[in-house]
């Protein structure tokens, strides 16, 4: 892993809770990655969102799990460098693979993504847990998600609903507000070119206006990762797992498979 996630992309990780590691993604994953887009929405799954208003000339679309249906999704999520760099950037072991989820946020798009933590969406919890942001187009600067550096400190919060902001219910975690925001000024956005990817804590905070075209968001547990069933609505990864609260998830390996490990 050390080879894919520069030592100096760890120390970002560390500090900020996000990095950019370069030309990572093989031409071979992006392009097949591409036609991906194409096959999820033809073959959308049942948590698929169309987003943009009616009167945007651009598409928002997003969709979860690919990877259990489609096999591009799978072979990505198992055989690309993701993996890698969830294991470099969390200093675990080894990594278990938890969801994938695709963004398409076309120029035009006047719906901003909300302020959040992956975190709070999910049903794990643990230091070593991350999103690997994987663009499939160029990406500007302004169009980049922005990140607020430090919040992987902060305790998890309630997620929102992208399609309208409006907040979860009965997840016992507290309100992300405007005051909270408040307190970290700074925001990191990134130039990338398709190759490059963004990894991130699931409790570092991101949102914003910009329009990165087409990405895939892979989510990585390490070592420390437990399961936690969230209670409330909308916990992710979905479905019925042979886990209990506070279980490894090594307890659930065809659920959440071994990606990569230090010792191959």
């Amino acid at each position: 892993a050390a080879g894919v996630a520069a030592a100096s992309a760890v120390e970002a990780y560390e500090r900020d809770g996000v990095a950019v590691v370069r030309s990572v993604v093989s031409p071979y994953w992006l392009d097949a990655l591409r036609d991906g887009c194409e096959e999820a929405q033809d073959e959308a799954g049942p948590y698929a969102q169309y987003l943009a208003r009616a009167t945007d000339p651009g598409t928002f679309f997003t969709d979860l799990e690919m990877a259990r249906r489609l096999p591009t999704f799978a072979a990505f999520a198992l055989h690309g460098p993701c993996a890698a760099v969830a294991g470099a950037a969390t200093r675990s072991d080894t990594v278990r693979y938890l969801y994938d989820q695709l963004f398409i946020k076309e120029p035009g798009v006047s719906l901003p993504t909300p302020w959040h933590q992956d975190g709070g969406y999910w049903r794990v919890t643990g230091d070593d847990l991350c999103s690997v942001f994987v663009p499939l187009d160029p990406v500007k600067r302004d169009d980049c998600l922005a990140f607020l550096p430090g919040t992987h400190r902060w305790p998890l919060h309630n997620p929102t609903h992208f399609a309208d902001g409006t907040p979860y219910r009965g997840t016992s975690l507290p309100e992300l507000t405007d005051a909270d925001l408040a307190r970290e000024p700074r925001r990191l956005a990134f130039d990338l070119e398709p190759g490059d990817v963004l990894v991130f804590s699931a409790r570092t905070v991101h949102g914003g206006r910009g329009n990165w075209g087409r990405a895939l968001s892979t989510r990585w547990a390490g070592d420390d990762v437990r399961f936690w069933p969230r209670p409330g609505e909308g916990a992710v990864p979905t479905g019925d797992f042979r886990l209990r609260d506070g279980d490894a998830l090594a307890r659930d390996p065809a659920a959440f498979p071994a990606a990569w490990s230090s010792a191959r």
